[in-house]
């Protein structure tokens, strides 16, 4: 948003102005927050004028100073509580999620199984806080005492004590990866997670038992954690046969919660419509789907049929009567009966769709699989659930107004800690994810001076003890540093320069004295004494301006040294300061002199040497 403004109208805005921007704009379009709780009155009358029969509940909370707080609201369209009916699959699943931003509380959904194994919204709720009060409301508008129904869940605390005392009747399983997510929390390494799904997905108690048995001299721990939480409400060995449903986990709650995520984050009436506008174009687009559908079964089953027929190659058969078979691979055998439709390991009886031996024993006698698979995966059940539709609503400009009190928005629940929009991963989403992090409990750390355990560089015994004016190792603040006594700079004297003559050959000219001047310097100091052969650079040349004279002294005269240390004195101070790059191009340009001279040939600009033809100077 930040960076379209910038280049749509040329400004320069911060985040927050944008963000108070789109609050504001988000006000004018959908209203505050007062104005949306104080219509919840009104969209419930309207939902069933749109929609007879459909359930809808609210209540609210009168305080001590007379105003009217919000509490609870409920709702389930007819639609889809007839669809779930004429399913004839009792299958559902209740967890519950939080809402985001805007709107505080949580969002409680009760979500049913189709014949395709996908997801049925049936009804939803807004609640302030979920609570064992909360769901025992919630389950009191289902309608049953929960015969024969089969329950799914997150293995909430008051979630659990309301279903025992609302649907006693109703068989409760507890959804497996959060066991193991709590789990993991107490008992750490990968060696207990295969045989806990072991434990879970064994169709036979003999099996059940011969792994918990396994666990057990494993870790006696994980044995009694495992025994304290009721293998009968999360192991397929102790499930209810004729459901067919052998699900262990709440995965279609979580898929619901998933699908919402972005309504969550809106106003209460936006998110309620938005839920509603999703399930109810569900309604028509999976109906449309199944009625395009050239099959007799759902393809999810038949996909499931077509990979048991892949696997079933490696049993055999052996009958035994009519339609009865037993199905050997190894040291494990099975008895099938085609007739009752039932399996040695229970497979079939608890999911209704023939499993790997029923499959093998059914193509031994060149039969279709898709025939003895539960009237409940047909098509013709997919589309009861699809039967109805959920009528549209108005705008809100022409809903009627109510007479009840208005409800105003609920208080904050502040909790400790920083909110958080992002559901945290659990211990095994984040096994699987790529991103692993190491844990530095159980690693020994080492001094950094010494590399001994134990101790740390602070504390290490062999660490230099700084002295006074010492620096401290690892201090900000090093030792002090002594000003060093300044010593006088003698002033050079300064030597008149000799008249240059004029010749064809230009002479490098020596860098400028560069020393400063002293005031502590000699004010009459002893005229220099004139050295007996000049510097190369200043030999005496011949009359001729364009030729070098060749009368000078191929060996020159050393100076004379200084004995006095007057003379000395002199001597250093008169010296011209040059820099090391200076020294070196003099003594590059005083050899290819000395060349040039040796070679008879006249230097072109003290740099090289001339192309011209070599003349004889003799």
């Amino acid at each position: 948003m930040k960076a379209q403004i910038s280049n749509t109208y040329n400004i320069i805005v911060s985040i927050g102005q944008c963000r108070n921007a789109k609050r504001f704009a988000l006000s004018e379009i959908e209203g505050t927050l007062k104005e949306h709780y104080s219509r919840l009155w009104d969209y419930g009358i309207e939902i069933k004028r749109a929609n007879p029969g459909s359930t809808v509940s609210m209540e609210v909370d009168h305080m001590p100073d007379g105003s009217t707080m919000f509490k609870r609201f409920y709702v389930c369209f007819r639609g889809v509580r007839d669809g779930s009916v004429e399913g004839c699959r009792k299958v559902i699943g209740i967890d519950g999620c939080f809402l985001k931003r805007i709107c505080k509380g949580e969002l409680l959904a009760v979500v049913g199984r189709n014949s395709n194994n996908h997801m049925f919204p049936i009804a939803w709720a807004v609640v302030t806080v979920e609570n064992k009060e909360t769901w025992k409301w919630f389950l009191d508008l289902q309608r049953g005492n929960g015969n024969g129904l089969n329950i799914l869940s997150d293995g909430h605390n008051g979630l659990i004590e309301a279903i025992k005392e609302r649907v006693p009747h109703a068989e409760h399983k507890l959804c497996a990866r959060h066991i193991l997510a709590n789990f993991n929390t107490r008992f750490k390494g990968e060696h207990f997670i295969k045989p806990f799904w072991r434990v879970v997905k064994a169709t036979i108690k003999q099996k059940h038992e011969a792994t918990m048995q396994e666990i057990k001299e494993l870790d006696s721990g994980e044995f009694d954690y495992l025994m304290e939480r009721d293998p009968k409400c999360y192991c397929r060995a102790f499930q209810v046969e004729d459901v067919f449903c052998d699900a262990i986990e709440n995965g279609i709650s979580e898929s619901f919660n998933v699908e919402i995520v972005e309504a969550r984050h809106k106003p209460i009436i936006e998110m309620l419509e938005d839920i509603r506008v999703y399930v109810m174009q569900r309604l028509y687009h999976q109906r449309s789907k199944g009625e395009s559908w050239d099959l007799t079964i759902c393809p999810s089953i038949r996909k499931k049929i077509a990979d048991l027929k892949a696997k079933q190659r490696f049993w055999a058969v052996y009958p035994c009567g009519y339609q009865q078979f037993e199905v050997v691979l190894c040291n494990e055998r099975y008895a099938i009966d085609l007739i009752r439709r039932t399996c040695g390991c229970r497979r079939w009886q608890l999911t209704g769709i023939p499993c790997v031996h029923g499959v093998a024993a059914i193509s031994s006698m060149n039969l279709n699989s898709e025939k003895y698979v539960a009237s409940c995966y047909s098509k013709a059940t997919y589309l009861n659930y699809y039967k109805y539709i959920i009528h549209p609503l108005n705008d809100r400009s022409l809903w009627t107004q109510s007479n009840y009190t208005k409800p105003l928005p609920p208080k904050n629940r502040k909790l400790p800690g920083r909110l958080s929009t992002k559901r945290r991963n659990s211990v095994a989403e984040r096994e699987i994810s790529s991103t692993h992090t190491i844990s530095r409990v159980t690693q020994v750390k080492k001094c950094s001076i010494c590399y001994v355990s134990g101790h740390n560089k602070k504390g290490c015994p062999t660490k230099k003890i700084p002295t006074t004016g010492d620096s401290v190792p690892g201090s900000s603040n090093p030792a002090p540093i002594p000003n060093p006594i300044p010593t006088p700079i003698p002033t050079p004297i300064r030597t008149p320069a000799p008249i240059p003559t004029p010749r064809s050959t230009p002479i490098p000219t020596p860098a400028p004295n560069l020393t400063p001047r002293s005031t502590s310097a000699n004010l009459n100091p002893t005229p220099r004494s004139t050295p007996s052969t000049p510097h190369p650079s200043q030999r005496s040349t011949s009359a001729t301006p364009s030729r070098r004279s060749t009368s000078a002294n191929p060996h020159p005269t050393p100076r004379s040294t200084p004995t006095t240390p007057q003379q000395r004195q002199r001597s250093t101070s008169s010296r011209p300061f040059r820099s090391a790059v200076q020294v070196k191009k003099r003594k590059a340009s005083e050899r290819i002199i000395k060349q040039c001279l040796r070679k008879k040939v006249v230097p072109k600009d003290g740099s090289g040497c001339s192309s011209r033809k070599p003349v004889d100077l003799g």
